[in-house]
């Protein structure tokens, strides 16, 4: 990766609503209430998906919790309403109802706004490093706003997601 612009000294995030235990290096976020950002949740089907499924495989390193909606480019939202991080491999995302498409391995999921493709939070920049969550309060981390992304040492971050990074180029 390499910097051109970041926000100097870094930018606010809120982690009450963040399911994992680091914010990784490349995730999106966004501008939020009184100057905190928050994170656009992100994640990879772990294995292909059936259209019928109502469980999702998806990688580790997510921060998806029961309640969120979860969305790709070819299928709208979906409400999570469990999430099962037993096995070391994978978590399991079950929900409420199937996306009705298959989707491939490594596809890139985003967090929406609700049964719609609309990202949750409007990303305008990246991490740029990985950072403890803490269980309660706030995050500091840094934040690229210019930057050259090489995509296969990158996170997984859909096409709607990208076309708001307007200032992120991916090689």
């Amino acid at each position: 990766m390499h910097t051109i612009a970041d926000l100097p000294g870094g930018v606010t995030l809120h982690s009450e609503n963040l399911g994992g235990a680091y914010l990784q290096v490349g995730t999106p976020i966004g501008k939020g209430e009184k100057g905190i950002y928050q994170v656009e949740k992100i994640a990879s089907t772990y294995i292909e998906i059936r259209s019928d499924s109502k469980e999702l495989k998806v990688e580790k390193g997510h921060h998806f919790l029961a309640g969120d909606y979860i969305a790709a480019d070819i299928a709208d939202g979906q409400r999570i309403v469990s999430v099962n991080k037993q096995s070391v491999e994978y978590d399991i995302l079950t929900l409420e109802q199937p996306f009705s498409v298959m989707l491939p391995k490594q596809t890139a999921l985003f967090a929406s706004e609700g049964n719609n493709k609309q990202p949750k939070v409007v990303p305008i920049a990246l991490v740029a490093a990985s950072t403890l969550v803490p269980r309660e309060g706030e995050l500091y981390c840094g934040a690229w706003l210019i930057c050259v992304i090489k995509e296969k040492q990158n996170l997984p971050i859909a096409q709607t997601l990208r076309e708001h990074l307007k200032t992120v180029l991916f090689v």
